[in-house]
């Protein structure tokens, strides 16, 4: 087994680690019944969709739809108690549908099922129960507190179901090198059949906030990196890989304006990269009311630097939206982006703030602030062990 640059670092700390124990749990919502692992196994959690919520079935259920598929996100949290013990290859595209059903060559503990058929774009069916790690387009690390990372996978689902189904549980499973598993599972609601994820959310709209967060404005959580984790810095060579996610719950009613599927904008079809934005630091138009920001510059992996306090909502990868799994209608948006650059910091700084705010379109605004430490391990790479 390859000994990644985390234990060396985590070997030279040894005699300071051992005076204190900041090993702590996932953070909320609370472990469910559902979740399983073997005794230092990985931990792993479902973030998006949570238990109960309800999404569309997909426009066409026979022919499949390229567009109008079921247009949620799955992302799938594991948290490992080593470092070593569990390989992963952090990328902006883990996907290879070539390789369906089969262990993901990037990630190959990791298995995610889906209890019912699903139609492909092109009409095809993917039987139930089939592993569907192969679909998945992201994955991404930060450094979790003691000897441990977290790694974080992401799936926008193009896919629709079947006419007959009403709910349908997820289990992501990840096997660790000493055969350990940790496991999740979440039930889910179908409830727009006939129609598609993007009838949930209105079509993306200039919208106008004052920059101000307001009481009805959107909930926003930063649900990924871990709380507490540090986020690797990235280098000349390689990107920091960290994985971000963010949630917005509609809480006015007014619709928050996701093009989830990216059409139009972005190609492939299924991802919401808005590279054309960069330049002048504009919004996603896939998400215009996504504003997402450092507090210190960014080395984009082109080489381009984008300067503190520019939104990086452009480079966003996908999003989805569920059905609050409250029941009361509302909808909820996720979307989440592998930072496939470096973070720059001036002397003496030893941490990175990040700001995601979101503006519905009646031009209410909510926001998030998290500020994280700076992990010892310099890429996002060397955090896990290569496959």
């Amino acid at each position: 087994m390859r000994v990644t640059l985390k234990h060396v670092v985590l070997i030279a700390a040894a005699t300071a680690a051992a005076c204190r124990d900041d090993r702590t749990d996932i953070a909320a919502p609370a472990l469910r019944d559902t979740r399983a692992l073997e005794s230092n196994g990985p931990v792993v959690r479902i973030t998006s969709p949570v238990n109960d919520d309800g999404v569309a079935g997909g426009e066409d259920r026979d022919a499949g739809s390229l567009t109008g598929g079921s247009a949620f996100t799955i992302i799938v949290e594991t948290v490992t108690e080593n470092a070593a013990d569990v390989r992963a290859n952090e990328s902006t595209n883990i996907r290879n549908t070539a390789l369906l059903g089969q262990a993901n060559p990037n990630f190959p503990g990791f298995s995610v099922l889906i209890d019912a058929d699903l139609i492909t774009p092109d009409g095809d069916t993917i039987p139930k129960n089939t592993n569907l790690a192969n679909l998945f387009n992201t994955l991404g690390t930060d450094d979790s507190p003691g000897n441990g990372v977290t790694i974080w996978a992401g799936w926008h689902v193009l896919e629709s179901f079947p006419a007959d189904v009403k709910d349908f549980t997820i289990t992501a499973t990840v096997r660790d090198e000493a055969g350990r598993i940790g496991t999740d599972v979440v039930k889910v609601k179908v409830d727009k059949q006939g129609s598609s994820g993007q009838a949930l959310t209105p079509a993306p709209s200039a919208v106008a906030g004052d920059g101000l967060d307001d009481a009805d404005g959107p909930e926003v959580t930063l649900v990924g990196p871990r709380d507490p984790s540090s986020i690797a810095l990235g280098t000349a060579t390689a990107p920091a890989f960290t994985f971000f996610q963010v949630s917005a719950f509609d809480r006015s009613g007014a619709g928050i304006g996701v093009n989830e599927n990216g059409d139009g904008i972005t190609i492939p079809v299924g991802l919401i990269r808005d590279g054309s934005q960069f330049a002048g630091a504009g919004r996603n138009r896939n998400f215009p009311g996504l504003e997402f920001t450092f507090d210190v510059d960014f080395l984009r992996g082109n080489g381009v630097t984008v300067p503190a306090g520019h939104n990086l909502a452009p480079a966003f990868d996908i999003a989805g939206s569920t059905l609050d799994h409250r029941g009361n209608g509302a909808v909820t948006t996720t979307a989440s982006w592998v930072a496939g650059g470096s973070f720059v910091l001036p002397p003496g700084k030893t941490s990175v703030t990040v700001t995601a705010r979101v503006t519905d379109n009646a031009g209410k605004s909510g926001s998030v602030t998290r500020t994280f430490a700076v992990s010892a391990v310099g890429d996002g790479q060397s955090l896990t062990p290569q496959p």
